[in-house]
């Protein structure tokens, strides 16, 4: 446990500021000293990270303190940040079908590993992942606008409506307007992408 969480520490922060994403960087560091103040409970006195400084030890030697204590700090920082990752970069332009979501899958696997339970915690993530099926398939549609199809963004987004942190998109209607038309082979790829999307978020 101490190993995975030093290496997201290490790994993440170097790559994040090498490439300039402060944003990226900063939620990282914040989840890695999550993950390390739980696995280093019973070893240290004093755990510094993310700006903020636990005397985590002690806490739990003269306080009595619980993990549900520790809990109860990890949550509303965990949404936190997965509120500024489902915003971050949104209205940048940038390529919402090829997004890594490898930092949501982090901090994901953060919770699962502390085992929190919580709905609002349960709804951010939701959120995170209904609002990037929109971009990805008001993506796609663009693109096949582009290609040749005139007005099909305006057409699909009768059918199937518009961004929305309540739901995605339904992704079988979606394609019950790709039925008489030739997609090229770009888009039959970002279409499998965002089919592969739906798999492993469950939408």
């Amino acid at each position: 446990m101490n190993i995975i969480g030093f290496v997201l520490l290490v790994v993440s922060i170097f790559l994040f500021g090498l490439k300039g994403m402060a944003v990226e960087m900063g939620i990282a560091v914040a989840a890695s000293a999550v993950f390390l103040a739980f696995a280093n409970l019973d070893k240290f006195s004093k755990f510094k990270g993310a700006g903020f400084e636990a005397e985590l030890k002690s806490v739990v030697d003269e306080a009595n303190a619980t993990v549900e204590h520790l809990k109860s700090v990890a949550t509303p920082l965990l949404i936190t940040n997965l509120d500024l990752i489902t915003n971050a970069g949104r209205f940048g332009g940038g390529d919402a079908i090829n997004k890594s979501h490898e930092l949501f899958d982090k901090l994901v696997a953060l919770e699962t590993e502390i085992s929190l339970k919580d709905e609002t915690l349960d709804e951010a993530k939701r959120k995170y992942i209904r609002i990037n099926a929109w971009d990805m398939v008001k993506e796609l549609s663009g693109n096949i606008e582009r290609a040749g199809e005139d007005e099909f963004s305006i057409i699909a987004s009768k059918k199937i409506g518009n961004h929305s942190f309540e739901s995605a998109p339904n992704l079988v209607e979606f394609k019950q307007l790709l039925h008489n038309i030739n997609l090229n082979e770009a888009c039959k790829k970002q279409l499998n992408q965002i089919e592969n999307y739906y798999s492993k978020y469950e939408l």
